[in-house]
């Protein structure tokens, strides 16, 4: 049977055994009716609008269970035979509705209300015809506490104290898991007040909610009621209360503008880094769009909580007045959080604040635009912390995690554009949850930024948030106030003639993926010839045209300061002129542009040049640039190998974190696809051990009082790769700072615990592991308990491993959102684990699936093993397993192949390179002998006959 054929019968066979038999009646009769659902049916048309919404909740936090009652009163637009309600909940006992003169509306007899497990809806069925008018709809049903994270809504965590385990259960409503909570309408278009009133057990301390409490009532049971003021204007994915015995702190903000920590009472003391960097960051961006934060409640005053999880399946989230978060990204122990965890604490709080405007204030009217919350959170996360502090450099930092990041993902043949007009039902939903719509978004505002200037830009986001305000946004609505703002800006017209820039803006919205600037030099002339085209790593790139700002600078007059473009490339070809003369041409100044860029041999000869004699001459992020664009190039057969490795030369002198962390990922991923080439990879490897030693050497193994963020995480990074490829002086450094905490109990110093820890374990036996995994047993710092839990399967004992990875299934130290790394950890960690991990799975994949918490998780687990499946025998081993246990892998098989499928592309890709790197390595080796050309001969030989 057809392969296609057999998976749509299978997806047809799931969907029928969730759907109840009434759910059939109700496909056929709806046919003709009057209702607001839209096709597909997961989503619901705009002819009925929320305008306030009660949720009253009887938590059972023990028995993991609630009562629910929901009140809703919409306004009906036109004439309807049925209302449609999202819906997850346990059961539905009862449905009723009043109109506006409160008498009751007669519902269908049966049916008067129908449930769709599939669709995940409830269709309320009225007797007869309604008219347009103001209702009220009163729901009464039944609820669960979802014990597993994951599954999101209303769910139940847990920690210890005093080895006493207690619960508590938080909410995660994004995207559409509110329904789990109450039924509603539960897309981002439909906004409306929520009042929620929470009834808990009296052992239990006050809740938590998007608003302060309004009054506390005691019921004659002894059971507690607490009702919340109502909150803004809002949609339903960020409302959020939460119950517990969690305590919180005030050490920042005033009486007119709380900021307040809550967490379980343990780690109160790591509260105040977060409340501290918190409330400034609420203080630069309140000045920044011109708009109150404490001001947005509509009359009340809001709340600024942020709350520390021990588990929570995102990262954090914005909830309106009470922000959630993972206790690693809000919680700072000054003894054990190190420098990239405090880094991502101030990025991750200002991602979430700067929801309350770009996602909150103003919500995008869809999840095809999901841009508009998340672009905008993820640009402020770097430059609203930079203000409140400087140190961290975040400003710089955006290059590398967002910049690089995103056009790393935009090279893949199936990156979905910024505008996802594909997002339709709950999979896409959470497929656009992703690099589009966070780093490029947020990479395509910086560069506009550098366009219209910042004044400008800031400009432009104050008119879309005022014009907008507790609205829905639309990307036409962004355009048009970055098209307001510059028409102020009488410069713009006059510098950039004939541009639009919402035209400029729409361009990088809908189109997928990211352009390369390809650059021919005529040194006699001193035209500058462009072209661009979509850079792919593989595959043949659709014909999109960008508008492209385009900032450069020649070797005549370097000029690393003026990021601002002074040419826009419109068409696919264009051209800039420089001085007559031999001298290179640099384009993206420090990276301000969302491009790549390529240039003829002579130019980069040109540039390698440059870099030897001086590199700083050229921007540091520029040079980060220079080495991310080559290697990718590199990696897509866009570049000779000698010019490649010519250009990468001046690394044997650089010590720049930003130029290092553009390079270091993918030398990695070159240096692993040639490891079933040993003469390739032994020569690569003494090539990368020569290229890092002089960052060793300048770097030092020990933090120095007055280092900069960068000087710090340059170390972590160098010293961390330098070990894992075996340099003996950082091995044995490590080894010494390992043995005197293992000895004497001298911590390790916090910057360097990621490979003291790894080295010590690799180097060690089962009691190194053991003492490791007794440390992380009885730590109270999140941050540092990830450092130990990634640095214990770097043991060499297999049993150790083994034992490593039985714990993540089993031990509930081990925080569900950490299990699913549990894999990547254990083959980063030590490359010879591979056998041990792919037993491991073949032996226990039901059991991972599920106590990781469900198929995805198991699906994430074998995503890991295809950077690492780097022998031919071994692919075939997975493969031959993969297609017998077919069927009980269940959705997870496709990921199986899919790691099939790269890692096979790997080996082929390594085969290919192979002899002409280990050519061009052996020709720059002071090593180099007369056998160089026989060994050449037979390693190309040995990678035409892999397969």
């Amino acid at each position: 049977m057809d392969q296609k054929l057999l998976v749509t019968i299978i997806a047809l066979l799931v969907g029928l055994a969730h759907t109840e038999p009434q759910d059939e009646l109700y496909s056929f009769e709806w046919i003709g009716y009057n209702t607001n659902l839209d096709d597909p049916k997961y989503r619901l048309l705009d002819n009925v609008q929320p305008l306030q919404i009660s949720v009253d909740l009887d938590v059972y936090l023990e028995e993991s269970r609630f009562n629910g009652i929901v009140q809703l009163q919409v306004q009906v637009r036109e004439n309807l035979t049925q209302i449609v309600l999202h819906q997850n909940v346990v059961s539905i006992d009862e449905v009723s509705v009043l109109d506006a003169n409160e008498r009751p509306v007669s519902l269908q007899t049966p049916n008067p209300f129908t449930i769709d497990r599939y669709y995940e809806i409830v269709t309320i069925n009225f007797a007869s015809e309604i008219v347009p008018g103001t209702y009220i709809i009163t729901v009464n049903y039944k609820g669960r506490i979802n014990e597993n994270p994951h599954d999101r809504g209303l769910y139940k965590g847990y920690y210890y104290k005093n080895n006493e385990k207690r619960y508590y259960a938080t909410t995660q409503f994004q995207p559409y898991h509110a329904r789990k909570a109450f039924p509603c309408f539960d897309e981002p278009q439909f906004k409306c007040p929520f009042t929620i009133t929470i009834t808990r057990g009296a052992n239990l301390r006050p809740s938590f909610s998007n608003m302060a409490i309004a009054y506390t009532n005691v019921l004659p049971s002894g059971r507690v009621q607490e009702r919340f003021y109502p909150t803004p204007v809002v949609s339903s994915y960020l409302v959020a209360f939460h119950v517990s015995d969690f305590v919180s702190t005030n050490s920042s903000g005033t009486v007119q503008k709380p900021f307040q920590i809550i967490s379980r009472e343990g780690p109160t003391n790591q509260h105040s880094y977060a409340a501290d960097v918190g409330f400034k960051i609420t203080e630069v961006m309140e000045s920044y769009f011109n708009i109150s934060y404490y001001e947005m409640g509509q009359g009340r005053a809001m709340k600024n909580d942020h709350i520390a999880l021990p588990d929570f399946p995102s990262g954090a989230m914005e909830n309106w007045g009470m922000v959630n978060y993972r206790e690693a990204n809000l919680l700072y122990d000054q003894q054990n959080t190190n420098l990239p965890d405090r880094i991502n604490i101030a990025a991750i709080i200002a991602h979430e604040l700067a929801h309350k405007w770009f996602g909150n204030l103003v919500t995008c009217f869809w999840w095809s635009n999901l841009w508009l919350n998340e672009s905008f959170a993820s640009f402020f996360q770097y430059f609203s912390a930079h203000e409140a502090e400087p140190w961290l450099e975040l400003d710089d930092r955006f290059i590398l995690d967002r910049v690089q990041s995103a056009l790393s993902g935009d090279a893949s043949a199936s990156i979905q554009p910024m505008n996802w007009s594909s997002v339709a039902d709950n999979p896409s939903i959470t497929a656009h949850f992703g690099t589009s719509s966070y780093a490029k978004g947020a990479s395509v505002l910086r560069m506009l930024e550098h366009f219209v200037t910042p004044v400008v830009f800031r400009n432009a986001l104050r008119y879309y948030l005022k014009d907008n305000a507790y609205g829905i946004g639309y990307p036409t609505d962004m355009y048009a106030a970055f098209r307001r703002a510059v028409s102020e800006d009488p410069t713009f017209a006059t510098t950039f003639q004939g541009i639009d820039i919402g035209t400029v803006f729409d361009g990088w919205v809908q189109n997928a993926g990211a352009p390369v600037v390809e650059v021919n030099v005529n040194m006699t002339s001193g035209l500058v010839s462009l072209a661009q085209r979509r850079f792919q790593i593989s595959g043949t790139p659709r014909n999109d045209i960008w508008q492209i700002p385009i900032s450069w600078t020649h070797g005549d007059s370097p000029n690393f300061q003026s990021t601002r473009p002074t040419y826009v490339l419109t068409q696919r070809t264009g051209s800039v002129q420089k001085p007559v003369g031999t001298s290179w041409v640099v384009l993206n100044i420090a990276q301000s542009g969302f491009y790549r860029v390529n240039y003829d041999s002579q130019n980069w000869g040109l540039i390698a040049a440059q870099l030897r004699s001086n590199k700083e001459v050229i921007h540091k992020l520029s040079r980060s640039q220079i080495v991310n664009d080559v290697l990718f190039f590199i990696r897509a057969g866009q570049i000779s190998i000698p010019v490649a490795f010519d250009v990468l030369s001046f690394l044997a002198k650089e010590t720049d974190y930003y130029v290092w962390n553009g390079a270091l990922t993918q030398l990695e991923w070159l240096h692993r696809r040639l490891k079933h080439l040993p003469a390739a990879y032994d020569e690569f490897t003494a090539y990368l051990l020569e290229l890092v030693d002089e960052a060793v050497k300048q770097i030092g193994y020990d933090d120095g009082a007055n280092d900069s963020a960068s000087t710090i995480q340059q170390r972590m990074q160098i010293l961390n790769f330098a070990c894992n490829l075996g340099h003996q002086g950082c091995i044995d450094d490590s080894l010494a700072k390992w043995n005197s905490f293992r000895t004497q109990n001298t911590p390790v110093q916090i910057s360097s615990r990621r490979y003291v820890y790894c080295v010590g374990l690799r180097n060690g036996n089962a009691s190194d592991y053991e003492f490791l995994f007794q440390k992380y047993n009885t730590s109270e710092n999140t941050a540092d308990m990830v450092v130990m839990l990634r640095s214990l399967p770097c043991s060499k004992n297999q049993a150790s491993v083994e034992h490593f990875l039985y714990q993540t299934m089993h031990s509930d130290k081990i925080r569900v959102h950490d299990r699913n790394n549990a894999f990547s950890y254990a083959l980063q960690g030590n490359s010879e684990n591979l056998q041990t991990v792919l037993n491991f799975i073949f032996k226990n994949y039901a059991e991972i699936r599920e106590t990781y918490g469900g198929a995805v998780r198991l699906s994430n687990s074998l995503s890991a093993l295809s950077g690492f499946l780097t022998d031919f025998e071994d692919i075939v081993k997975f493969q031959s397993w993969l297609y017998e246990n077919q069927i009980a892998i269940g959705e997870s098989f496709s990921t199986g192949v899919s790691v099939v499928n790269t890692a096979v592309n790997n080996l082929r890709w390594g085969n290919n390179v192979a002899a002409e790197i280990y050519s061009e390595l052996q020709s720059r080796s002071s090593a180099a002998t007369v056998m160089t050309s026989l060994s050449v001969v037979i390693l190309a030989l040995a990678a035409k006959f892999v397969f």
